[in-house]
């Protein structure tokens, strides 16, 4: 079985190779022929399972560092840190440990990687993890967690994206052209009827970083706490705000811009009148009829899961409702309350990339609701986030 490193050598290989594929036809001034075509969809599938291998490994480590008991001393700064500590030194004006400063030094250093500027107190390393089991605890010392810096796959875990399928994409540098197809469709015509062109079109999206920022307030009460889970509430609540602020972007309706990835249901008009059956199979249709590949599934808001499960397929019948359990029309639904009211989204999400650079930036402000008794904690990181395939989606905004 390959290593890390043997699957990013291959996958950096295969990327070179579907650009000078591009290159060529594009010198030429001319589209891709059916050799360099089936060679292209093939480097696209070897790269996808790359990354599932890749993904595949990274979960196997993290469940082999979670049996380990003991570690050597150079991880004891890491393994250590207490982001509760780090927080309530930062309002009192005390200087940090040596323990957090390490943590922080690794998060800069992914920033710098990334080429991005972190100006907050504390910054968190995404994919940095302590790998440390206590079996004590010296009197007087917080109780620090096991794994505490494992940010990175709760984040993935908890974005709605990524379980229908999306790709996220971390330790990014800079601008990142991914190349992406618009596959050929091949159609019927009569016998002595003019041939129709049904070539596809070569193309790239660029995903460049653009700045998320959330605000949580903790109260000074709080802070003193020194369990292992008040620390792992302060975590989830900022995976929380960040997986929340990200997907209510993506999934909601409004246009793209220098500073904000475009929601998938922008420019979608409201139905005029009742959802029916036939109009779900259209969407249905409408991906076929663009030859997209992969495991459809609908991402819908609570709102149209109501409509859609009180809505019979059928008129003057007792029974079949558009969406029975958690599927519709055959196909897997997920709910989340990013999309927007009566919102209906379908596609194949393997063709939509996520992208973040960097780790997570946090502002310590002890000041703006000190008379509540509270600290605001003010969240940024760098993320971006694009379909490859525009019609790989359609969408409604059901009445």
């Amino acid at each position: 079985m390959k290593n890390t490193l043997e699957l990013l050598d291959e996958k950096d290989q295969l990327k070179k190779r579907a650009t000078e594929l591009i290159s060529g036809a594009e010198n030429e001034v001319r589209k891709l022929n059916d050799v360099e075509n089936t060679e292209f969809e093939a480097i696209t599938i070897q790269l996808d399972q790359i990354d599932q291998e890749i993904r595949k490994i990274e979960e196997d480590n993290k469940r082999n560092l979670n049996k380990v008991t003991t570690t050597k001393q150079t991880n004891q700064t890491m393994e250590n840190f207490s982001l509760l500590k780090a927080i309530n030194d930062i309002a009192n004006n005390r200087q940090l440990d040596e323990r957090a400063q390490e943590v922080i030094n690794a998060g800069k250093a992914e920033f710098r990687f990334a080429g991005q500027n972190a100006s907050g107190q504390i910054i968190l390393p995404m994919e940095t993890r302590a790998t440390i089991s206590a079996t004590s605890v010296p009197s007087g010392q917080a109780v620090i967690a096991e794994d505490k810096l494992g940010i990175l796959e709760p984040l993935r875990s908890n974005l709605v994206m990524v379980q229908a399928g999306a790709t996220y994409m971390t330790g990014l540098t800079g601008n990142v052209s991914i190349p992406a197809y618009s596959g050929s469709s091949v159609l019927w015509a009569g016998e002595t009827a003019s041939a129709t062109d049904g070539a596809g079109i070569f193309y790239e999206v660029t995903l460049e970083p653009k700045r998320i920022t959330a605000e949580l307030s903790i109260s000074k009460q709080f802070l003193i706490q020194d369990s292992l889970s008040a620390e792992e509430m302060l975590k989830r609540d900022i995976i929380k705000a960040i997986s929340n602020k990200l997907e209510a972007t993506i999934l909601g309706s409004a246009a793209g811009s220098t500073t904000q990835p475009a929601g998938l249901l922008n420019g979608a008009v409201a139905d005029t009148t009742d959802v029916n059956y036939a109009e779900l199979v259209y969407m249905e249709a409408a991906l076929e009829s663009t030859n997209v590949k992969g495991n459809k599934v609908f991402i819908v808001s609570p709102s149209a899961k109501a409509i859609l499960k009180t809505t019979l397929k059928a008129s003057g019948v007792a029974a079949g409702f558009l969406m029975e359990g958690t599927e519709i029309n055959g196909y897997n639904t997920f709910t989340t309350s990013a999309v927007p009211s009566n919102g209906v989204i379908f596609g194949c999400f393997e063709d939509y990339v996520i992208g973040q650079w960097g780790g997570i930036d946090l502002t310590v402000d002890p000041y703006s609701l000190a008379s509540q008794g509270k600290v605001k904690l003010v969240i940024n990181a760098y993320f971006d986030a694009k379909p490859r395939r525009a019609e790989s989606f359609v969408k409604a905004i059901l009445k």
